[in-house]
């Protein structure tokens, strides 16, 4: 079985980026229509949570563009400047979600003529809106949420299950899929870890450093205040490594009895983790709360913020709870240091210490003056950093460079849209 299925990942795969990368050079060649903007702009991919969403979507609405049309399978929360084109469910069965999106798409393109073509993570969304841009003679914005996991030998290491249906490195499709991603007009990354990489396999155009955004908090919550020690936030995945936070609060009540943790999320995980403080005896210690949709008011309340997962871009849940003054300790992967300063502004473990993670959280908890100081350099950092109108001013810059770009191969003058 798992033959068959890396034989069908590859056989997909080949298919997807080969037709995409002929489709992306083909479509250079055909003249442009010189069309008057319309301040729209065309977005797919996938939201797995309500916070998720808000976090990417607001300043993008904030940033100077008309209309944001979102191409996903059902509508969220109503947002002014957000349009929801979703695909009918019959063509999603008839053709799969993605096929039903890649059409939905086109359909956008053709009826409302948007600017620019983005999707969210390279496979299937990214290469769906390079393909209709191309078609539609368009720019394409690629938004590279997991930094170079999805890339690197091919993806197999990503959440996807077409990409981890791959088995281990590909470098067939690793090298089909950098040819696919130098096609793009603008590649959005979270950190510099992830920008160094785009150069390295050869990006030599437009790219951007821009993470998800957080809400400022009202104010900063003190020590007192918070009645939550340790807390855990994102889909339970075995790439998000729930299974180390539970080990980790274990080690940690060892030495503080009276220890609470919550986890919020959920996910493929959430059975096995249930089970694993149950057999570590901490199941009174956890409290697992689900999807929610008032992440900020919870953050508020923990006092550490655990990230252990073996992959990730720049974590907004992270970005959050640091903006919302909980102390991170988490694991040295992706762009994370980017934010967290060992020491300053929080504490990077190397992947996998459990015990680092306990003595640091011990070390942290047990000293009061140590954790007000770094609970307000995170605050700082992050709300600086990745608060929605710092994020939504990124946004404007990368989207005016672009527009100008096209403007001045269209012969127009600037779109007439605020930015």
């Amino acid at each position: 079985m798992n033959t068959i299925r890396r034989i069908a990942s590859h056989i997909l795969l080949v298919s997807a980026y080969g037709v995409t990368w002929l489709v992306a050079v083909m479509g250079r060649m055909i003249p442009r229509r010189r069309r008057q903007p319309t301040g729209r702009l065309a977005v797919t991919g996938t939201f797995f949570n309500p916070n998720w969403y808000l976090s990417h979507v607001v300043p993008l609405t904030r940033s100077g563009i008309k209309e944001v049309i979102l191409v996903i399978d059902e509508p969220l929360q109503p947002l002014n400047g957000v349009c929801f084109a979703c695909p009918p469910k019959w063509l999603a069965k008839l053709i799969s979600r993605a096929g039903a999106k890649f059409v939905w798409m086109l359909r956008v393109g053709l009826l409302r003529r948007p600017d620019m073509y983005m999707g969210y993570h390279i496979f299937p969304s990214a290469v769906s809106a390079l393909c209709v841009a191309r078609l539609l003679n368009r720019p394409a914005c690629y938004q590279d949420t997991s930094g170079p996991t999805e890339l690197l030998g091919g993806g197999w290491c990503a959440e996807n299950r077409v990409l981890a249906g791959l088995g281990g490195h590909s470098p067939l499709i690793e090298g089909l899929v950098r040819r696919v991603v130098r096609q793009f007009d603008l590649v959005v990354v979270r950190g510099t870890k992830a920008a160094a990489f785009l150069r390295e396999i050869g990006y030599r155009k437009n790219l951007a450093i821009v993470t998800g955004s957080v809400q400022t908090p009202g104010r900063w919550h003190s020590r007192d205040e918070r009645d939550c020690d340790l807390m855990f936030v994102g889909r339970l995945t075995e790439c998000k490594r729930p299974d180390r936070f539970i080990s980790i609060v274990a080690g940690v009540a060892e030495q503080i009895p009276r220890l609470t943790a919550m986890v919020i999320g959920d996910g493929p995980e959430m059975t096995a983790a249930r089970r694993q403080a149950r057999t570590m005896g901490v199941e009174d210690r956890v409290t697992f709360l689900g999807t929610r949709e008032d992440v900020s008011e919870l953050v508020c309340r923990s006092k550490v913020y655990v990230l252990t997962s073996r992959s990730e871009g720049l974590s907004i849940a992270m970005i959050e709870a640091m903006a919302n003054g909980a102390v991170p300790v988490v694991s040295d992967v992706g762009d994370l240091r980017d934010l967290v300063q060992d020491g300053i502004t929080g504490f990077v473990m190397d992947e996998g210490d459990i015990e680092g993670f306990r003595d640091r959280i011990v070390q942290i908890l047990s000293d009061e003056a140590a954790w007000r100081k770094c609970s307000l350099a995170a605050m700082k950092v992050a709300t600086e950093y990745s608060g929605v109108e710092a994020v939504s001013n990124k946004w404007r810059h990368c989207l005016r460079k672009i527009i100008m770009e096209q403007s001045r191969t269209d012969n127009e003058a600037l779109p007439s849209w605020s930015i």
